[in-house]
């Protein structure tokens, strides 16, 4: 099988609807969405985040080109349409995109999930555990802890935004 050249790879992005996102058009979730995927924009649905990565509840897509070989349209790669391929699938084909650094630590996965949010009201509160005990939970709890990896975060507010964090010490 080729391997697609690295480049620049266009991507489709996942959308969430969840109660706390802005509704409609007052949702950059829902415009970021809409430009991404040339959806429509539901005037009463709520958009609260937009999600790039290889997340099994909302993965990205990446283009791939109209001239593909029947071998690579038919070798079992999760699509969205003919004309894409997961972003895992894509990844796994062209693990250097990462890096050196990226691949000694994590292999070939993508290891965060980059989200943009729209928030109307306040979200409810999160624990993230850090690696090890995610790991733990998962196998103990897996439908409350959907899956075995820490949370960090990182915030970077693009318009007014309040937020609470460190209810604990780090101790």
């Amino acid at each position: 099988m080729g391997v697609d050249k690295p480049g620049l790879v266009k991507l489709k992005c996942a959308v969430k609807n969840y109660d706390w996102g802005k509704v409609g058009e007052k949702s950059s979730v829902s415009r970021l969405y809409a430009n991404n995927s040339r959806a429509e924009v539901d005037a009463d649905s709520p958009y609260a985040e937009f999600w790039m990565g290889t997340h099994d509840s909302g993965p990205s897509y990446a283009a791939v080109p109209n001239g593909d070989s029947e071998e690579r349209r038919d070798n079992g790669f999760k699509r969205e349409n003919s004309n894409s391929v997961s972003l895992k699938d894509w990844i796994d084909r062209n693990p250097a995109v990462l890096g050196d650094r990226v691949l000694e630590k994590w292999g070939p996965n993508l290891p965060f999930l980059f989200k943009v949010l729209s928030v109307a009201k306040a979200l409810s509160i999160q624990a993230h555990p850090d690696k090890e005990l995610a790991v733990i939970l998962h196998k103990q709890q897996p439908g409350v802890y959907k899956d075995d990896n820490h949370k960090p975060e990182m915030a970077l507010a693009l318009t007014e935004f309040e937020a609470l964090c460190g209810f604990i010490g780090l101790e």
